[in-house]
């Protein structure tokens, strides 16, 4: 890489690379996306949303993520090329990471991410880290995804008034491949090259879920210990069992249910956390409640994402999205209908997780 001039402020997000007369440009680069409006805590809220969705949705690690706070008005995120099948790069990849954008989180899921910066010619340009702003006076600085998903916006904004250095992410040779990112990658392409309309996932289960209260409770070890621990349950465990139950069919009664336990419920701050549940976040990942200190999880996972796929009944021919028995085990399906299998898990672990 050549060395940028010591006065450099900003850098092309993708590498540019001019090809001979008649012939397309050369793009490579990470998938890249940002956020932008007059309300920073509102974009912090649809950046946590969107992680939150990569990860229960698509299976990507969260240490796949990376993320700056701008130093202005929301936050800049990149996923690195090679975890989602985009090394080779591609004459129209600005476009292709569009419309990928536009599948993955369309204004339902974020309102105020920046759909304009894909533009083609030597593309977008972002703000190098660590360098002072004229406008704000503040730096763009990294945040690790602990600092994303529970730091309050001020709390993030306040990481802005000096650089900040020492904070690393794990090298592109560290990082897997998600399979899900890779297929979506490889069908966006496709697309792209066909000059087709791409249209927005419809992601099903941040609608809601005809799910059941007692089997989750039956097969969930958080869900059990919400309820038996429901008077000292810290809060943001209570709001993980809230992101999850409230989506039951049943779910919003048992929320209350849980909840009056403990010494501090309120009915209105309930429905008022319900709401928010419903309409501004996913369901809280399993691999979110063990970072927060749950440590009750069967060895390897129950084969889901987030303790709501749990709240299924077990057919032989599952919905879309739902989860299929058959002969040799568990297998979980993806709500995008793509037909992956997250995990398949022999019957007679299953059988013993939730006897």
């Amino acid at each position: 890489m050549a060395r940028l001039p010591r006065q450099a402020h900003f850098v092309t997000v993708l590498s540019y690379r001019p090809n001979d007369p008649g012939m397309p440009a050369e793009y490579r680069g990470p998938l890249y996306f940002e956020f932008d409006g007059p309300d920073s805590a509102q974009a912090c809220e649809d950046l946590r949303r969107c992680v939150q969705l990569l990860e229960s949705e698509y299976g990507c690690s969260v240490e796949a993520i990376r993320v700056w706070h701008s130093g202005s008005r929301g936050p800049h995120v990149v996923i690195p090329s090679v975890v989602i099948g985009a090394d080779a790069g591609h004459p129209k990849l600005p476009r292709i990471y569009s419309a990928m954008i536009q599948q993955l989180f369309p204004p339902s899921i974020a309102l105020s991410l920046d759909r304009s910066i894909y533009n083609m010619g030597k593309g977008r340009m972002w703000r190098l880290p660590n360098r002072r702003r004229s406008d704000t006076g503040r730096y763009k600085v990294p945040l690790a995804m602990r600092e994303v998903l529970h730091k309050s916006y001020g709390d993030l904004e306040a990481l802005t008034q000096r650089p900040r250095k020492g904070l690393f992410w794990p090298s592109d040779d560290e990082l897997s491949p998600c399979p899900a990112l890779m297929q979506l990658y490889r069908e966006t392409v496709a697309l792209v090259e066909q000059g087709s309309q791409v249209e927005p996932v419809q992601h099903d289960t941040w609608v809601g879920s005809n799910g059941d209260v007692d089997l989750l409770l039956s097969r969930c070890a958080f869900i059990r210990h919400c309820r038996g621990d429901a008077a000292s349950l810290s809060e943001p465990e209570w709001f993980a069992m809230v992101s999850n139950v409230s989506r039951c069919a049943d779910g919003l009664a048992a929320v209350h249910e849980l909840s009056t336990p403990y010494p501090g419920y309120s009915p209105q701050e309930t429905d008022a956390k319900l709401a928010h549940a419903l309409q501004d976040t996913g369901p809280h990942t399993c691999a979110l409640i063990q970072a927060q200190g749950f440590t009750g999880c069967p060895p390897g996972g129950c084969g889901v994402q987030a303790p709501i796929g749990l709240s299924h009944r077990l057919t032989e021919h599952a919905d879309r999205g739902g989860i299929q028995v058959r002969s040799d085990g568990l297998r979980v399906r993806d709500v995008t209908g793509r037909g992956r299998c997250l995990r398949t898990v022999p019957a007679t672990e299953v059988a013993a997780w939730h006897g």
